[in-house]
């Protein structure tokens, strides 16, 4: 919030800058400093030239106009995105000063510590803030204790804030205006990582606000259940305040700037899903029947009117050219599957005509047209990883992947995003459990340097005739370590021997290679993981889906259930492609669905960082 200069600064300054100003040092001294001549400035945009008058003119007179100035010196240094000088400014303020000065002051004190990161600083700021009588003041302030409250990570008193402020509208449109600023700040704070749980409270009002606001956050993204959880919401919270507001800023929110939107793939009809339900192969035999079970989940929660037929077709009893043929036959304009990888490329193949299709797994060289892929697929974790080591300002990395051509697909992801985001692979080294070299840490010594590191001791040792200590040490251009693999047994043996080595380094793995329970994830605390919200979320939306539906799930497991995640994202996909304009990108409960040009549906995921337990635990990269 910047509020304009107050008008009366000019009163204040009227007798007491008639005698400074002519004398005042100037940018580039070719006349006085003035207000006149700051708000011009800030007028063409220069804040911080502006800023930097206010803070001379304050610096030469008096309280009580002092305060004023300073209080216009720091509003423009926080325009300029310069905190650290809004702070230097406010400084400068004497202790005296009217009650509508002292509280502008509290609350651009506050205002500058949330810039600075100081979000709990700033908090305790706000929240000493006694509410003023005039109600334009309280409105700024109860807005500001909002703000800096979701900063905060205060979910629930920004909500008791922006209440308060809707309490003390005197229209109509100040009521609605508090509530959709209300609602729009919670959302842009979960959509930003902020984690909030409805149950922490018993108020009702508040609580009502934050479950609204996670199906505002689901709803933006994947509208194909918002109108069904509106409806549960509305049961569960009658005459709530936030009904107001559903329609215009959830059901039908204006188009939002920079959404990619999609025209209808196909009309109505049945929908073919195919899968190898009775796959000899007891692994693809239950990640399929997981499948199909979190598909139907899904289309189960549409309205009934909306509710297409799926019809299912076994790959495991049908050559996949009968299934389709058979789908087509059967009316089918959409095909969602199949899921094995030499089923995907026949289905990818032989596809009648230009039938649609959803395959769930990727093709060895891309599709085209109306051919979509979709597939839990650790390439989504190698470009996320690499985008975030790049990111950090520290892109150079180390990359560790199986000898096998997973390994290779993975390496190759990574290494090309990495280079793309302005990152470097410094050293990579691929492993064989087959072979047992993990045994001896080779792999991992080579691609550290380590072995380089010893060698050099070696040499230093004889050349000078005498047993040194020496300890190795990793090669000094590393940042970072990317360590892939799919096999439990894999991960936990690279992860010990980086500690050993390169204990200081962080460590990011992949998700297929976590064991079942947190017990034989001990030996990988510390390394950080993508993994979806599926598994993460322990309250809102997801979470709440996850427990209604455990019974169609638990006997194969919280690991395995993934594939029920899976299968329920497939079925919101198929959904969005056939209805066509959906806004992207949707979010799953396997990540946040992006559509690429390709056709490629790309997941990115939420951040976790194991414990010394095994637990995983939502983990923020940036922060640490």
């Amino acid at each position: 919030m910047q509020p304009a200069m107050p008008v009366r600064i000019l009163a204040l300054l009227a007798l007491a800058l008639l005698g400074t100003l002519a004398g005042c040092a100037t940018q580039g001294g070719s006349a006085p400093a003035s207000v006149d001549r700051a708000e011009r400035l800030l007028r063409r945009g220069d804040s911080a030239g502006a800023a930097q008058m206010y803070e001379e003119l304050a610096r030469q007179n008096p309280a009580p106009a002092r305060n004023d100035l300073v209080l216009a010196a720091a509003r423009a240094w926080l325009a300029a995105n310069r905190a650290d000088d809004a702070q230097r400014a406010l400084d400068l303020a004497g202790a005296a000063g009217s009650t509508a000065q002292r509280l502008d002051l509290g609350m651009l004190r506050a205002q500058v510590a949330a810039a600075r990161g100081q979000s709990r600083v700033a908090w305790q700021q706000i929240s000493q803030l006694a509410q003023p009588e005039d109600h334009a003041a309280a409105a700024r302030l109860l807005q500001l204790r909002q703000q800096i409250a979701l900063q905060a990570g205060e979910a629930i008193e920004a909500v008791r804030a922006g209440v308060a402020r809707e309490r003390i509208a005197t229209s109509d449109e100040e009521r609605t205006s508090a509530r959709r600023d209300l609602l729009t700040g919670l959302r842009s704070a979960i959509e930003g990582g902020l984690r909030i749980n409805p149950a922490a409270t018993s108020d009702a009002l508040v609580r009502g606000w934050l479950e609204l606001a996670q199906i505002a956050v689901s709803a933006a993204r994947a509208p194909l259940t918002a109108e069904a959880d509106i409806a549960r919401w509305r049961q569960r919270f009658p005459a709530h305040p936030g009904a107001t507001i559903i329609d215009r800023d959830i059901l039908h929110p204006a188009e939002r700037p920079g959404q990619v939107r999609t025209g209808p793939v196909t009309g109505n009809g049945p929908v073919a899903l195919l899968l190898p339900l009775s796959s000899p192969q007891s692994e693809a035999a239950v990640a399929a029947a997981l499948i199909r079970d979190g598909f139907q989940a899904a289309i189960g929660r549409l309205p009934e009117a909306e509710r297409p037929v799926v019809r299912i077709y076994d790959t495991a009893a049908l050559q996949v050219g009968t299934a389709l043929q058979n789908a087509q036959a059967d009316g089918a304009n959409f095909i969602v599957g199949p899921l094995l990888k030499d089923d995907v490329l026949a289905a990818y193949q032989q596809r009648p005509g230009s039938l649609p299709l959803l395959l769930l797994n990727t093709l060895p060289n891309g599709g085209g047209g109306q051919t979509f892929q979709f597939a839990l697929a650790p390439e989504d974790e190698a470009r996320q990883i690499a985008r975030q080591i790049a990111g950090s300002g520290r892109g150079n990395a180390v990359v560790l992947t199986p000898a096998n051509e997973w390994g290779q697909r993975v390496a190759q992801a990574f290494t090309e995003e990495l280079t793309r985001a302005g990152g470097k692979v410094v050293a990579q080294g691929t492993y064989d459990m087959s072979k047992n070299d993990l045994a001896t840490g080779t792999p991992v010594t080579v691609a550290l340097g380590i072995d380089d590191s010893r060698a050099r001791g070696q040499r230093v040792q004889a050349l000078i005739g005498t047993k040194v200590e020496f300890e190795p040490q990793p090669r000094p251009d590393i940042d970072a370590v990317f360590a892939a693999g799919y096999q439990p047994l894999a991960l936990p043996q690279l992860n010990s021997l980086l500690q050993n080595y390169a204990a200081d380094l962080p460590v990011y793995i992949t998700e297929d290679g976590l064991a079942a329970s947190s017990a034989e994830n001990r030996d990988l605390a510390g390394a950080r993981v993508l993994d979806t919200p599926w598994t993460l979320d322990s309250v809102g939306p997801v979470a709440d889906l996850r427990t209604a539906t455990e019974p169609q799930w638990r006997t194969q497991g919280p690991r395995e259930s993934r594939y029920f995640a899976f299968g329920y994202d497939a079925a919101t996909l198929s959904i969005a492609l056939r209805r066509g304009g959906a806004s992207w990108p949707l979010a799953g409960l396997t990540g946040s669905l992006q559509l690429t040009p390709e056709g490629r549906i790309e997941r990115g995921l939420d951040w976790a960082r194991l414990t010394k337990d095994g637990e995983l635990k939502p983990f923020d990269p940036l922060a640490n």
